[in-house]
């Protein structure tokens, strides 16, 4: 009996979990960007990260970046894709650029990833980022997310 109902809160356990979904984890990294080419109004973008626990992979993204009234601009990612020998992320973000003589910062970032492929079909990365531009364009962000 006693091995019954240990059963029963196993089973009961899991099923609550699966529905539910998978706990959040949090995650950070570092990604490392240029800007590849122009078309039209979109800007292509793409590069390589180290995910602290998703690992190293690649990033294309495409922007289209607008005006605030400010002086910044306002960037936004219509499509964001992560890919890792086992699968791909993809989803949307934005940021705010800020550019005073030769510095460029980027501030105030989100991401959404909400569909997946492969191993993370299914699964979903959420969070903020910030970075700087160098002097020969490439970016560096610095994130934090959720991973689900």
């Amino acid at each position: 009996m006693k091995k019954t109902i240990a059963l029963a809160a196993v089973l009961a356990t899991c099923l609550t979990t699966t529905a539910l979904g998978a706990a959040a984890r949090s995650t950070s990294g570092t990604i490392y960007a240029h800007t590849t080419h122009v078309v039209g109004k979109d800007l292509y973008v793409s590069g390589d990260f180290k995910d602290k626990l998703l690992g190293p992979g690649a990033i294309v993204y495409i922007t289209n970046p607008g005006a605030n009234p400010d002086g910044s601009v306002l960037v936004k990612a219509r499509k964001i894709t992560i890919y890792f020998p086992s699968g791909t992320m993809s989803g949307v973000g934005q940021a705010t650029q800020t550019i005073q003589g030769e510095a460029v910062t980027v501030s105030d970032g989100t991401f959404s990833l909400t569909k997946g492929t492969g191993k993370y079909k299914g699964r979903t990365l959420k969070g903020t980022f910030s970075g700087t531009q160098d002097k020969e364009g490439v970016y560096k962000f610095t994130y934090k997310g959720k991973l689900r």
